[in-house]
């Protein structure tokens, strides 16, 4: 009975840490998702016709997140139905013409949490998705600060600021870096467990782990976890030990060759793709965070909040924000005062100093783009946030263990520092107020009277969070349960953070059915279709319903593809490149080349209000023909609509001959034809390496002369059957250095076999 009890204790923080997970996402089990679906059916059309229920339509929470179901949703869904059908999900016709999607990071094909999806079906599976993050998260977090001889209560406190904290929020939809953030703190327990044990076999677990953070989808969660491995193996080891850091070379080797068949094809794509021409960043100063930014430390939502429209901050509130609650501030502060008494601490507090200098505009934050330091220089700079959080959550612990020995002036001295961040921010937006509101220099010092006013309301609840916790440690010699109210406001802190930020909406706004796609679907034929650059259907969001287009949206798109779209459908003479190909004109005979059978067009008034019945009137209607049309929205066929694949002289133009696709698949398409004086066939998707191509059974040369498409020579053949299939060498390679290294892993594991 005494065991059976002692089992119950032992797993009570357990129950209590997924207990926390399902009470903040508590709307899932009410018919919800974690998805930004309001923003796809309330500001966009088709969808945005109906008004799914509202009186005045549905009221977008969060305008800045919508990669999460232009992108991700869509990404899992194809791969979980690729996996379905048995298939590797290597390409995805639906976006650029086709381009690769196993090979594009951060879509993350290969992570083993896509079951979660598998099992429960597209919508289901992916709100479990989004709460395994938290869950696994919050208890490798655990388990960690265990491992190092943490106190349970303190355990609990900061692995709920390492699932909750400001990052793991704002990534937490993204379904990528926050599963990175399951295996880091199981990657530091292996090297706790190789010192614990003097054992360096232990280290070859590190393989497997890096495999798991690879296929997690976050590549810059990737590289900083790879550098704090490493400090954290000399901090923890040391470097005098040669056959440890034999094994820990070997464990990380094997980590790479393990992750071959996501590398390979990765670094393949990278080298064809735009990532590193693409100059968004460049223009937002890389994401390099000016100083004022050090008041989201304490008060996240000073510079206002997407979720509630006022944000007037620099670039972006999802890459700037850098928050670990307010207990995340105060810890941070207490390492810097009583950096003496850290044990482990101190190596977290310095990776959490030394973060906040790469984030922000320093020596140490340029110095990565100047010298272009590969992988981090094309992405923003406040990804390294993620090492804050985890910094400060370990610092947070070792501060309240040892909040009970710190005389009551000491307690003072750590919440100095944020209080004065406090008062002078209050002061600051106080009398700017005052002084702003004489309206003869209003226009003079400050264009927007009301930001500061924003500012100066988001400083409420952190003040009131710091007011309780400065209250409870003062008297927490007195009251016995002072480490549970720190909980209790910890939680409080968080999860009014992430309910704040983070859209949960029914599962009705997961792409539903509308007029328009269900006319679309009704069309069996081959074909794509692409939209007036306005409020209607944005990129990749036509995969939701199986359907093709030339247009897209990815950082990680064909730069010879994008070069080409310009070029060809938006007239561009020098043509750059940008992760968006969307269209500015809409020359029917050059998108019927592209396949493009249908184009969307908004109907307005003539005031330009919707709906109405005029449409863009940059659309030759003489070209393109309504074939169906709702009040909102017209369907167009264009009248000079080629097929996706026919017969072709050598300069491109059309020849004798008839085509017919029988079978379209993926990585996939099987073409007949019958030739009369043609020279070519020309299919109409996108040319990249790896697709191979046999002319009756016979392998034949695949042509890229026809930018953006691919070609085979038929001269002198009347008829047969082509197939082209994606077999891409860097995915083969990689898959084959991956079976074989774990072959050689699992031997060395067994011949060195001991129990960690």
């Amino acid at each position: 009975m005494i065991r059976v009890k002692n089992k119950i204790i032992k797993y009570l923080p357990i129950v209590f840490l997924i207990g926390v997970v399902l009470v903040y996402y508590w709307k899932v089990f009410r018919g919800y998702i974690p998805l930004p679906g309001d923003l796809l059916v309330g500001a966009y059309y088709p969808w945005l016709e109906s008004k799914w229920g509202y009186a005045v339509g549905v009221p977008v929470k969060n305008t800045l997140i919508s990669d999460i179901f232009s992108q991700f949703f869509m990404w899992k869904a194809e791969i979980v139905k690729s996996f379905i059908n048995l298939k590797w999900p290597l390409w995805n016709p639906y976006s650029y013409s086709g381009y690769p999607l196993i090979a594009n990071y951060n879509s993350g094909p290969l992570n083993p949490f896509n079951l979660i999806e598998l099992i429960l079906g597209k919508v289901n599976g992916w709100t479990w998705l989004v709460v395994s993050q938290a869950i696994g998260s919050v208890l490798s977090m655990y388990w960690y600060l265990r491992t190092i001889k943490k106190e349970t209560l303190p355990s609990l406190i900061g692995s709920v600021v390492y699932a909750f904290g400001g990052f793991a929020i704002l990534w937490s939809q993204f379904v990528n870096a926050d599963f990175a953030m399951i295996w880091i703190p199981i990657v530091l327990i292996v090297i706790e467990k190789t010192k614990s044990n003097n054992d360096r076999r232990n280290l070859l677990w590190l393989s497997p782990l890096f495999f798991l953070i690879v296929t997690a989808g976050h590549l810059q969660a990737l590289i900083y976890a790879a550098i704090l491995t490493v400090f954290y193996y000399v901090y923890r080891i040391g470097i005098q030990k040669k056959a440890f850091n034999i094994f820990f070379s070997l464990a990380l080797l094997f980590s790479i060759c393990f992750s071959a068949i996501q590398l390979l094809p990765t670094v393949e794509l990278m080298n064809h793709s735009i990532r590193f021409d693409d100059s968004s960043i460049a223009g937002i100063n890389y994401g390099l965070l000016p100083p004022e930014n050090l008041i989201t430390l304490i008060a996240p939502d000073y510079f206002g909040n997407p979720s509630t429209g006022n944000f007037w901050g620099y670039f972006n509130y999802h890459e700037t924000v850098t928050y670990a609650g307010v207990i995340g501030i105060v810890g941070l502060i207490f390492g810097l005062i009583f950096f003496n008494k850290l044990k482990i601490g101190k190596f977290f507090l310095i990776a959490s100093v030394v973060s906040l200098l790469f984030q922000f505009s320093t020596p140490l934050g340029e110095a990565i783009y100047k010298f272009k330091v590969p992988f981090l220089w094309t992405s923003v700079a406040g990804r390294i946030n993620m090492i804050y959080l985890l910094g400060v959550s370990v610092v947070v612990v070792e501060m309240i263990e040892e909040l009970s020995s710190l005389s009551w002036m000491q307690k003072v001295r750590i919440f100095i520092p944020s209080t004065l961040a406090l008062g002078i921010g209050m002061v600051i937006s106080f009398y700017s107020l005052r002084l702003l509101s004489q309206p003869d220099i209003v226009s003079q010092l400050y264009p927007n009277i009301n930001n500061l006013n924003i500012g100066l309301r988001n400083l409420a609840f952190p003040l009131m969070f710091s007011g309780l916790l400065f209250g409870i440690f003062l008297l927490s010699r007195k009251i016995k349960i002072w480490k549970w109210l720190v909980m209790i406001i910890v939680l409080a802190d968080l999860f009014r953070f992430g309910w704040k930020y983070s859209p949960i909406v029914p599962k009705l706004f997961a792409y539903p059915p509308t007029e328009i796609t269900d006319y679309l679907k009704k069309d069996k034929s081959i074909f794509r279709i692409d939209k007036e650059r306005a409020e209607i259907m944005p990129p990749n969001t036509w995969m939701a319903y199986e359907l093709s287009s030339p247009s897209g949206y990815d950082p990680m798109a064909i730069s010879k593809y994008v070069k080409a779209f310009n070029f060809d459908l938006n007239l561009e003479m020098n043509p750059g490149v940008s992760r968006y190909s969307e269209l500015t004109n809409y020359d029917a005979e050059a998108l019927g080349k592209y396949n493009v059978k249908y184009l969307l067009a908004i109907k307005r008034d003539e005031k330009a209000v919707v709906p109405g019945d005029n449409i863009n009137y940059r659309i030759n209607e003489k070209e393109w023909k309504r074939v169906f049309q709702t009040p909102a929205v017209a369907v167009l066929l264009n009248t000079k609509y080629k097929e996706r694949a026919r017969v072709i002289n050598s300069d491109g133009t059309d020849a004798k001959g008839s085509t017919e696709i029988t079978s379209y698949e993926n990585n996939k398409v099987v073409i007949k034809f019958n030739n009369i004086d043609g020279t070519k066939l020309l299919l109409s998707d996108t040319y990249y390496p790896g697709w191979e191509a046999t002319i009756n059974g016979r392998q034949t040369k695949i042509g890229d002369e026809i930018v953006p498409f691919r070609t085979v020579d038929i001269t002198g053949i009347k008829d047969g059957e082509i197939v082209f299939e994606y077999k891409p060498q860097s995915f083969r390679w990689g898959l084959a250095i991956s079976e074989i290294s774990l072959f050689i892993w699992l031997l060395i594991v067994v011949l060195n076999k001991k129990k960690v």
